[in-house]
């Protein structure tokens, strides 16, 4: 007993972390009421949600784009300018590590996106998103792919990003070959880095 209370009060008196005085934020506004049908939804603040640095995680199906398997790595947001943005994925799967580059234009008062993709895996794409989002503070971009060839094969990407909570997001990824239906694929995870 007695070292039990040698060991508690050992605990009390090492140095504790700090807690952190500002936490995070959802994109909801505070209107210090319940909300009503007729309240106007903010736009997406993208600077706000996205800047900076995430983890990721995804366990990927074999596809017509590489071997399947499980992905890790990191994903960091940079502003460029008013409405454009950066983004450099260094993730590593199965198959080795890999880089996906994307340049990104976002007009706020319209609602659209649009991106440049590059990835190391030996393929590269353009999408245009329509943004959505309600009072509740979620936003929705829906990425749809122009046709491109990877391997002699016509491929369709869908990407949805979900955002619901400041300090993660979820793509949903949807693929389609030639003419045929979409498939949906294992939707990367991502966490804001600490």
């Amino acid at each position: 007993m007695t070292l039990v209370f040698f060991m508690l009060a050992a605990l009390l008196q090492a140095p504790q972390a700090p807690v952190p005085t500002e936490q995070p934020k959802g994109l909801m506004p505070n209107l210090g009421r319940p909300t009503k049908p007729e309240d106007v939804v903010p736009l997406l603040d993208f600077d706000k949600y996205f800047l900076g640095k995430w983890t990721l995680q995804a366990d990927a199906p074999d596809s017509v784009l590489g071997a399947g398997g499980e992905v890790s790595g990191t994903i960091t947001y940079k502003k460029l300018d008013e409405g454009f943005y950066e983004a450099l994925t260094e993730a590593k799967g199965e198959s080795g590590p890999f880089t996906i580059r994307e340049t990104i234009a976002y007009h706020k008062e319209q609602k659209v996106a649009f991106r440049h993709v590059d990835d190391s895996r030996g393929y590269s794409y353009t999408q245009t998103a329509e943004v959505g989002g309600n009072i509740g503070g979620d936003y929705r971009l829906f990425f749809k792919s122009a046709p491109f060839t990877y391997h002699g094969k016509t491929i369709r990407l869908n990407h949805t990003v979900y955002l619901a909570a400041p300090l993660t997001f979820r793509i949903d990824v949807e693929l389609a070959e030639g003419a045929a239906e979409f498939k949906h694929m294992s939707p990367w995870r991502y966490r804001r880095a600490p």
